[in-house]
């Protein structure tokens, strides 16, 4: 029995024993199975979304294998009245998912077969983003309307795979990078670019804002490095942002409090280990990356820089659990990880070692934070959290400062040994730790 099944069951029988009412069991349960995305989906959900897939590759076939036998009038009319039918099949059978999602898979893919097959038959060509911008637009009714996530989801990623295929190119009406003749791209390009970015984050479906704010702090950052009009080129100025954007997705990343950080943290914490290798800096490996800052990206570095140190400072951290410790804590290293980039202004080597420890120090606190805060709140998973960030920071530092004499075997088994003892006391530690914490 599943997880969901049997919690369903737990709730019936308390409602029937009158520990809580069949009102607040139906209500406990919405709320549970709301919260996972696929939780309704079963094994003959998935095979059902396949037969749909394999009936729209199927239509394909038998209509290219008699397309010189039918009308231009012909073929649009009896498109257009199966992407109806299919469309109205879907709402009216939401309650037989059996039934309903391969229709709604088959009529996802519908648009797109469509707006290929007006194209074919009157001969037309042009912008390669315009047709799936078409399909985005035709798809997001039965997205918005349905009571399952499927055709949202699929919606969405689309939405966001056209936004970073479009904005990277050069010669559609998505572009935002610079033509070969340094042409600058129009300003209704970023308003679709914007449109379509807001489109994909609000048809997600659910009130889980990680994933899309996720695609999006990626999209603006990639933007920011590549030939763009918001383009930043020195060493501070792209790390600011970078880390100024990853806190921003740490700090919004999600709406509940018993909604864990998840991948926003992950990725913050990624983005400090990497500042880590800024121990190897040197001025020259960073000369091949030319160009000059536009105003507008430094005008938006700021921008991003001032929210997101308003934002960790004011707003509920994400990264422990609640205490008053836990939360000054959290915010001097959300804050200290953005300011550590103003140590790249000079971009001296000196500067970019001492940021290089900075990052250090931030995950060891980082880690020791979690260990305590795991131990103080029964909490093993934050206890594992906090060795993993500490063990994984040591060893690191190890093969860097001491990478250089391993040049013999004896080395590599006299290292090999000294981690494996590592691995057996942190073990050990990470094994008490949590006894203590059990009893």
């Amino acid at each position: 029995m599943s997880y969901h099944s049997k919690l369903k069951t737990d709730l019936q029988g308390a409602a029937a024993a009158g520990l809580i009412t069949p009102e607040q069991a139906d209500k406990v349960w919405e709320r549970s199975y709301s919260l996972r995305a696929f939780a309704s989906f079963k094994a003959a959900h998935w095979i059902g979304a396949a037969a749909g897939l394999f009936v729209a590759l199927g239509l394909i076939l038998v209509v290219a294998s008699n397309w010189d036998k039918i009308g231009a009038i012909a073929k649009m009319g009896a498109f257009l009245l199966l992407f109806y039918g299919v469309g109205e099949a879907v709402l009216r059978l939401e309650d037989k998912p059996a039934a309903a999602i391969p229709l709604e898979t088959l009529w996802f893919f519908m648009p797109v077969l469509g707006i290929g097959l007006y194209a074919q038959i009157f001969n037309l060509s042009g912008d390669p983003v315009k047709p799936y911008l078409v399909w985005a637009g035709l798809a997001a009714p039965l997205a918005l309307l349905s009571k399952r996530p499927l055709a949202a989801y699929l919606t969405s990623i689309l939405l966001f795979a056209v936004l970073y295929w479009g904005t990277l190119g050069s010669t559609n009406m998505l572009s935002l990078t610079a033509r070969r003749n340094d042409i600058a791209q129009p300003l209704w390009h970023w308003a679709l670019a914007l449109a379509s970015l807001g489109a994909g984050v609000l048809i997600y479906p659910g009130r889980k804002t990680g994933l899309p704010l996720g695609a999006g702090v990626v999209w603006l950052f990639v933007l920011m490095v590549a030939d763009t009009a918001i383009k930043v080129r020195s060493q501070a100025l792209v790390l600011l942002a970078g880390m100024s954007l990853a806190v921003l997705w740490l700090t919004y990343g999600r709406e509940t409090a018993e909604e864990k950080a998840g991948l926003p943290l992950t990725a913050w914490t990624a983005a400090v280990y990497l500042m880590t290798f800024f121990w190897h800096y040197r001025p020259s490996s960073y000369s091949g990356y030319g160009g000059s800052d536009t105003a507008a990206g430094g005008v938006l570095t700021w921008i991003l820089f001032a929210g997101a140190l308003v934002s960790a400072l004011f707003r509920k951290q994400r990264m422990l659990p609640e205490g008053a410790t836990e939360d000054y804590l959290a915010k001097a290293l959300l804050a200290a990880s953005m300011f550590g980039a103003f140590l790249l202004f000079d971009a001296s080597e000196g500067s970019a070692k001492l940021l290089a420890v900075i990052a250090n120090l931030l995950l060891a606190a980082y880690g020791a934070g979690c260990i305590v805060s795991g131990a103080r709140t029964a909490n093993e998973r934050l206890i594992n959290r906090g060795v993993l960030v500490i063990t994984l920071t040591a060893i690191t530092r190890f093969v860097d400062l001491f990478g250089g004499l391993l040049k013999s075997g004896v080395a590599f088994i006299i290292t090999g040994l000294a981690f494996g003892a590592l691995a057996y006391f942190v073990n050990r530690g990470r094994k008490a730790l949590i006894e203590s914490v059990k009893k």
